[in-house]
């Protein structure tokens, strides 16, 4: 199978699975009550099979139980992504097709398709334990403010979509009620960090832990370091931002949700405190955290931190003046560097044109707020400073478009990278010159 047809295949994959979760939306039990908007359910299934979490209406008041587990499966399955829920679906029938097989190989660069199906079995059954350990603990919390079967449906609720990256919520406002609650907080911030590692990160972290590995490999030390320095910086920067320390003067306080703000702003669109009331200055730095995502291979958005790791190598090379990329005193291939660099570009552009686009049809909003928005839909992060609703159609429209497009955007730009082989010309240009700088 070529990469066209490898790309076609996801991109109908994802785009099947959001139509019929918006003709299921669109049933009249899926919803409590009001009007039927073909529009918000489409919305609704983007966000939620993208794991977004961006809301045009309360999901815990305008769709029924029914419709609110429907979108759960849909954020675990967008969660999954392709490569994971079809190798389940191999695993329980007994056999897989060799264009599945093709594309499994092709997404996480594995030679032996028996060791990709041991990965893969061992990544399901491990999310599906954290997602159950996180829901035990969430349950116990909520069970103090409501009878035992919500609080179990809100802890399974927000462990799936904490661990998927996703910020949907049956709560209007998100978890800003349990701002003062370490529990919920620290819990969920978990889940969205180990959601953001990496199936394949996990799978290795337990292998050490187990003693089936020496160490880890040089894959999973980059994303845990990475992961570790944008945290801890995060951190600093919120707990110093005037945003935060408006609410409170507790240092605990402001500790606990400038951790949570921060693992939730990189892709997962949780917030403990009022995105509304923002400063400036803290909304870029979202936005920044937004763009950078998480973990390849993850349930993440954004460009992914490994990308920035090798952009970072390729301007220190640079700037010494030499071709030689390294990255923790390990020789890192050129033409990796290279892959990183098109995909730091093309994220860019491709976040540009709907930051531009929505700028055009939502004049009326504030430019930060319609950045904000923008890159919270192309990185399917789902912070919002409170304007989804207020989109006009065609906005909410870009907003889907741009969902969709940084959901499928990344993988199926890797997996063109993955297999482009460029043939060398014989055809040799005169130099040109140009002034830079």
């Amino acid at each position: 199978m070529n990469s066209s047809s490898t790309v076609r295949t996801i991109i109908l994959f994802f785009a099947g699975l959001i139509i019929l979760g918006t003709i299921l939306l669109c049933l009249p039990f899926s919803r409590t009550s009001g009007t039927l908007s073909v529009l918000t359910c489409l919305f609704t299934a983007t966000s939620a099979v993208c794991v977004t979490g961006l809301v045009v209406v309360d999901t815990g008041t305008y769709f029924s139980t029914f419709g609110q587990l429907l979108i759960l499966c849909l954020i675990q399955i967008g969660g999954f992504g392709y490569m994971i829920v079809s190798t389940g679906l191999g695993l329980l029938v007994g056999k897989m097709t060799l264009k599945d097989r093709k594309i499994m190989q092709e997404l996480f660069d594995i030679k032996s398709f028996n060791d990709l199906l041991k990965l893969l079995k061992k990544a399901i059954v491990l999310v599906l334990l954290i997602e159950f350990i996180g829901a035990i603990f969430l349950t116990f919390e909520f069970s103090g403010q409501y009878p035992l079967p919500k609080a179990i449906y809100l802890g399974f609720f927000h462990s799936i979509s904490a661990f998927c990256n996703a910020g949907f919520s049956p709560f209007a406002n998100s978890l800003e009620n349990f701002s003062n609650s370490p529990l919920i907080l620290y819990t969920v911030g978990i889940l969205i960090v180990l959601g953001g590692l990496g199936f394949f990160v996990l799978v290795d972290i337990i292998d050490r832990v187990k003693g089936k590995t020496n160490s880890l490999t040089f894959h999973s030390k980059v994303i845990l370091w990475i992961t570790a320095i944008i945290i801890v910086l995060g951190i600093i920067s919120f707990y110093f931002g005037e945003s935060i320390t408006a609410l409170s003067n507790n240092h605990m306080f402001l500790f606990n949700n400038s951790f949570f703000q921060t693992v939730s702003a990189r892709t997962a669109g949780f917030n403990s405190i009022p995105i509304g009331t923002l400063t400036t200055s803290a909304a870029f730095l979202i936005i920044i955290l937004m763009f950078v995502g998480g973990g390849p291979g993850s349930t993440a958005g954004g460009m992914k931190i490994t990308t920035l790791a090798l952009v970072f190598v390729f301007l220190r090379s640079v700037l010494k003046g030499n071709d030689e990329y390294y990255l923790a005193k390990r020789n890192i291939e050129s033409d990796l560097v290279k892959k990183a660099l098109s995909m730091f570009i093309v994220m860019l552009i491709l976040m540009s044109f709907f930051t531009l686009l929505l700028m055009f049809v939502e004049p009326q909003i504030d430019a930060i707020k319609v950045i904000f928005e923008s890159v919270s839909a192309f990185c399917t992060v789902g912070l919002s400073m409170g304007i989804t609703p207020e989109l006009s159609d065609l906005g909410k429209i870009t907003l889907i478009c741009a969902m969709f497009v940084g959901r499928i955007g990344a993988v199926t730009m890797l997996i063109y990278l993955v297999n482009l082989n460029v043939s060398k010309s014989n055809i040799r240009y005169p130099d040109g010159k140009v002034l830079i700088g």
